[in-house]
């Protein structure tokens, strides 16, 4: 019997602009807190980002990739039009993450520089690749966020055949559903369940609010960790009548 794995939670355009502005070290502690704990994708890393661009989130689709077999790859892309990987890319809509998994194979590339030109012609915000990527100074060339454990010359005949679009897959160590919403920066990604999404947004600004703005304006005035980070009662005491004086109450 097959057992259907899908998302039933949906997230607004507007809520993806404000989760921009979480960072991916900020969103892997909530969801830590929140019980998820494994979210963060284990040696996924920016190999391309644009120049101040903070972030990138999106919808996840996900593409799935296994080891070529000789008697079924001439079936699988008998004609281009209707294989896998091609279908997943061409089916990317605005606000969408092609998150693709490969088993951490590192010996063919899957994705290159005309691939992600199409991608975010077609609204896509980034490209997750547990595996390799190549045609790298090309692919920076775009100027798109993509994301890989690393690079290889070699293109997807060579070893990988694609079978699977829109289905759960494992990238990072992590699962992913179609219709996650990823999160990526130069500190790697991370996949939320799109029904932690406003939670985690809120719980950021009040995180900005306290560390990003007080707790290291305190500490470039001499304040202790002992004291402010975290902050004791007294600290957060003097925390409170900060956001009052300063209009975040």
């Amino acid at each position: 019997m097959a057992y259907i794995v899908k998302n039933v939670h949906t997230v607004s355009d507007e809520l993806l602009e404000e989760l921009k502005l979480v960072s991916v070290s900020t969103a892997s502690h909530t969801l830590v807190e929140m019980g998820y704990r494994n979210a963060y994708m284990q040696g996924i890393m920016p190999l391309a980002f644009p120049e101040g661009q903070q972030s990138a989130v999106g919808r996840a689709v996900t593409l799935r990739f296994v080891p070529l077999r000789e008697d079924l790859v001439k079936q699988q892309y008998d004609t281009l039009p209707e294989s896998p990987h091609r279908e997943a890319l061409e089916s990317i809509m605005k606000n969408d993450v092609l998150v693709i998994d490969t088993g951490s194979h590192m010996e063919t590339g899957v994705v290159g520089d005309i691939f992600t030109r199409r991608l975010r012609y077609l609204g896509g915000q980034a490209i997750i690749v547990d595996g390799c990527v190549r045609d790298l100074q090309r692919i920076k060339q775009v100027d798109f966020p993509v994301l890989a454990r690393g690079v290889h010359g070699g293109a997807i005949p060579r070893s990988l055949m694609s079978v699977g679009v829109n289905e759960p897959i494992r990238c990072g160590g992590v699962t992913v559903i179609p219709g996650d919403i990823i999160l990526a920066d130069r500190d790697g990604c991370v996949a939320i369940p799109p029904q932690c999404v406003e939670e985690i947004v809120k719980i950021a600004r009040a995180h900005d609010e306290l560390e990003e703005r007080w707790i290291k304006m305190k500490l470039d005035e001499g304040a202790s960790l002992h004291t402010h980070y975290p902050p004791n009662a007294e600290a957060r005491l003097e925390f409170e009548q900060w956001k009052k004086e300063n209009g975040y109450a």
